[in-house]
């Protein structure tokens, strides 16, 4: 496609882009917004430099592409629909290196369909975001695994890797009660994206704790497999952190990682997310 109002250029050989010539702390029209939206459905994931803007503009911006996640049990900041802090250290005190690979809010009956991270301050050289391209995980698999795979549903539950973050975070009252508001959600191994009609699979290592209908140790061969082959370096996209620089990814088609390489340096991030209207299917 060609862009006419945004600079679009690729990061890597299957997935991701850095867009300049574009302020999105300011109203945008609507031709720019459509390559916007365009540059997102085809490489995935955008990356922005040298953004600066105060918590509504973030909010404005996001709320381009769709409703904005309301706040629930993330630490919010205050006066804000679902500008979600993200802070280290200070999020919670335990070690925070087992936050793995995962789909935003996958355990939801309907997860989201974006992210729009925003970086405060982050540590030189270090602390940056991975992300995996769900579709060519799926497009490199076997003709035969992707039958397989076709008819398999996947249990997600927030808790599965979480417990104890969760636990230190919420409380047990607080824990309690997010279970009850929100437990695990069943959802396809492999999805169709709704707007590019493309494959993708649709499992992650933090959230996905089974396979529906197997056996326990047929699901954790398979899923570790599934988990193995989709974050292979050759589907991958790394993104280093700068003060108001921005990420804006699309959550039905990628999962993502912090790495945590930073030990007791400040982090901090505002993230803003999109909320789908469909469940995956």
């Amino acid at each position: 496609m060609t862009y006419e109002h945004i600079a679009v250029r690729p990061v890597t050989g299957t997935f991701g882009a850095t867009v300049g010539g574009v302020d999105i702390s300011r109203p945008l029209d609507k031709a720019t917004l459509g390559e916007i939206r365009s540059a997102w459905l085809e490489y995935q994931v955008l990356f922005f430099r040298d953004q600066e803007m105060t918590p509504r503009q973030h909010e404005d911006f996001a709320a381009n592409f769709g409703e904005l996640t309301k706040a629930g049990f993330m630490p919010t900041l205050e006066g804000t629909t679902g500008v979600f802090v993200q802070e280290y250290p200070g999020l919670y005190s335990r070690d925070v290196t087992d936050i793995t690979w995962h789909c935003d809010a996958a355990f939801l009956p309907v997860p989201s369909r974006g992210s729009v991270l925003y970086a405060l301050e982050v540590p030189e050289g270090a602390g940056d975001t991975v992300w995996a391209n769900m579709y060519a995980a799926y497009e490199d698999l076997s003709g035969s695994m992707q039958s397989f795979l076709s008819g398999l549903t996947a249990v997600n539950d927030n808790a599965y890797r979480n417990l104890e973050t969760l636990l230190e975070r919420l409380g047990p009252e607080g824990f309690a009660q997010m279970r009850k508001m929100l437990p695990p959600s069943e959802h396809p191994v492999v999805r169709t994206h709704p707007e590019t009609g493309r494959k993708s699979l649709f499992v992650s290592e933090l959230m996905t704790s089974h396979i529906k209908d197997m056996k326990p140790e047929e699901s954790r061969m398979l899923l570790d497999f599934l988990f193995r082959h989709s974050t292979q370096p050759e589907f991958q996209c790394r993104f280093a952190w700068e003060k108001h620089s921005v990420a804006f990814w699309d959550n039905r088609c990628t999962i993502h990682k912090g790495v945590f390489d930073f030990g007791d340096r400040h982090r901090l991030m505002h993230r803003v997310s999109i909320d789908d209207d469909r469940p995956p299917v």
